[in-house]
């Protein structure tokens, strides 16, 4: 299921659900590498590799699942990850055009670089 499929309170219950591992997975370095050059296969390899826990709460949350039981097949696995990072209201949620992470950055987009006015 999308997230544009849920509507009202269930909507709020699911983003809730979602940003823990959701967060898990976008603070990696090498899977932010690939996303930001499109290569979406290469994404999926890393977070299934690197964040296996993570993917299956996701995955089980966006099918209305139980984290806990929720045992995906092998051949559904490619197909339900590439669903979520093509999923623009999802990425959406995660990415944004002020705080997308370059080489070249100096700290977070949180960070206050202003004097602390004494």
């Amino acid at each position: 299921m999308k997230l544009s499929d849920y509507e009202g309170e269930q909507a709020l219950d699911v983003l809730a659900d979602l940003i823990e591992p959701a967060m898990e997975i976008m603070a990696d370095k090498e899977m932010a590498g690939y996303m930001r050059s499109n290569q979406s296969a290469k994404a999926v390899k890393a977070a299934i590799k690197n964040h296996k826990k993570a993917v299956i709460e996701i995955m089980a949350i966006l099918d209305g699942a139980d984290p806990a039981t929720y045992k995906p097949r092998i051949f559904d696995l490619p197909i339900k990850l590439l669903e979520i990072l093509n999923d623009p209201e999802l990425m959406g949620l995660f990415t944004s055009q002020g705080q997308n992470v370059t080489e070249a950055n100096f700290g977070s987009a949180m960070v206050s670089t202003e004097g602390n006015g004494q």
